[in-house]
């Protein structure tokens, strides 16, 4: 019996044995993936930064929403 498994994007199944994708199903799930990579959307959890903005705070003047 081949083995399988899950692929993390879609939770289709996704072969494993000769899948040049694998742990993916296809190449498109593998490539939203790296998006979401490139696009720093993956965040591991941590002790806050001394001196760093808030989460959220500062957008305005980024967006130069403040006079």
């Amino acid at each position: 019996m081949a083995r399988g498994a899950r692929c993390p994007t879609c939770r289709g199944e996704a072969g494993w044995i000769g899948n040049p994708h694998r742990p993916f199903c296809s190449a498109t799930c593998r490539l939203l993936d790296l998006g979401v990579w490139l696009d720093e959307r993956y965040r591991i959890p941590g002790p806050p930064v001394e001196g760093a903005p808030a989460a959220g705070a500062g957008d305005e003047e980024s967006r130069g929403d403040v006079p």
